[in-house]
């Protein structure tokens, strides 16, 4: 699909920005809502410190469930040791257990919090029955306002703010 730009040597390095589909009540015309949001209203932080963070709770709630007490010093080792596995391409690898008839892999599921969905009630400014573009603002804000004004005159243009991701840009067309 990239053709050419496959065989640069910093093609499978270069990272890529995300964007998401979602739409809710698809079933009813008048709520509709569609987005294509920019991966930075979900990807709060590093997907190393989520990997990271995720197996330091799941060991938590297994020690507190347990009532068992490790020693700062031990678990300052283990959070140490945690910290290197951020690899998602090895953790969702399937697994080769000695004497096991199945290979077991990891696939980890995320739920997005309220103040994380764009058709949630925190941003009341997504409306129903629109389609929208949602990016993080940036320095390039103007010029791309710009641009897909241009395009596309009808677009309602406007500003949200993340709770935890600062100010995205709206680009919506009621329908």
């Amino acid at each position: 699909m990239d053709g050419k730009l496959a065989s640069d040597q910093n093609y499978h390095t270069f990272q890529r920005r995300n964007f998401y589909f979602i739409r809710t009540h698809k079933d009813d015309d008048d709520k509709v809502r569609i987005s294509i949001v920019d991966g930075s209203f979900f990807e709060t932080v590093s997907k190393e410190h989520l990997i990271n963070q995720m197996l330091l709770n799941i060991l938590q709630g297994h020690l507190e469930k347990k009532g068992i007490n490790i020693s700062p010093e031990i678990l300052n080792e283990v959070e140490k040791s945690i910290s290197y596995v951020t690899d998602q391409t090895i953790i969702a690898a399937s697994q080769n257990i000695e004497k096991a008839s199945i290979r077991p892999r990891l696939r980890i599921m995320a739920e997005v919090h309220p103040e994380g969905n764009p058709h949630s009630s925190f941003y009341p400014e997504i409306s129903e029955r629109s389609v929208n573009l949602i990016i993080q603002s940036s320095p390039y804000k103007e010029k791309i306002i710009k641009t897909i004004s241009k395009k596309i005159p009808d677009v309602n243009v406007f500003s949200i703010k993340h709770k935890r991701n600062g100010d995205h840009t709206v680009f919506q067309i009621k329908f």
